[in-house]
């Protein structure tokens, strides 16, 4: 009698079984089919992604420049405290990397070297408040610094005709390599005494999303 119920009881569940699942056969396709459109939305993300990457990084190995030595390297280490401060690239002192050298990527300028290792650079990027750079705007000469993470150039005086939209350069006057892209005149200030300008520059480098650079070395 015992085994006759236990018998009974399983057949009971497994009928309830085929009932719930056939309750609940939409919501179990409809799900299995959302799963097969995220499997596919992440797989053209990841393509887009790496074709992006490697589009970019055929642009970074065209730059050529005859006085510099160019070294390739890939970003190892960004401190999430200091985002937009420093950088860690894979290449040092072995590799003839030297401080105050310039880092580009291969739309413009990112930063200098702040301090080289053995296999190992720390980058001040230009939104980094320590960083002092050269440059040149049309015909005239000032120094590009940064404040609360914006980069700015000053030294330039009233007389000299700025515009908006007008195209900054590293000037070439300090060891520096000069005429390499930095960005665009986004606002133009004075001083508090008006005796120059004080511009807010765009960068043209997006300096969140930074993978691999080149230094040019003297």
């Amino acid at each position: 009698m015992v085994e006759f119920m236990l018998k009974k009881n399983w057949f009971i569940l497994v009928l309830l079984f085929f009932y719930l699942l056939f309750l609940c056969k939409d919501h179990l396709f409809g799900f299995l089919d959302n799963t097969d459109q995220l499997t596919d939305f992440l797989y053209d993300t990841k393509l887009e992604y790496y074709k992006k990457e490697y589009e970019n990084m055929q642009k970074l190995l065209k730059i050529n420049n005859a006085d510099y030595n160019i070294i390739y390297s890939k970003i190892i280490l960004r401190d999430i405290y200091h985002f937009y401060d420093v950088i860690t690239i894979g290449k040092g002192i072995n590799d003839g990397v030297k401080e105050q050298d310039l880092v580009i990527n291969e739309l413009g300028v990112v930063g200098v070297i702040k301090k080289a290792n053995q296999h190992s650079s720390v980058v001040s990027l230009l939104t980094n408040s320590s960083i002092e750079l050269s440059v040149r705007i049309n015909h005239s000469y000032g120094i590009l610094t940064s404040e609360d993470h914006k980069i700015i150039v000053r030294n330039i005086k009233l007389d000299q005709e700025i515009k908006e939209g007008d195209q900054v350069y590293t000037s070439g006057l300090t060891s520096v390599p000069g005429d390499i892209l930095i960005g665009s005149v986004k606002e133009i200030r004075t001083d508090g005494l008006e005796l120059e300008y004080v511009l807010d520059v765009s960068s043209v480098v997006d300096m969140q999303n930074i993978s691999y650079v080149a230094v040019l070395s003297k």
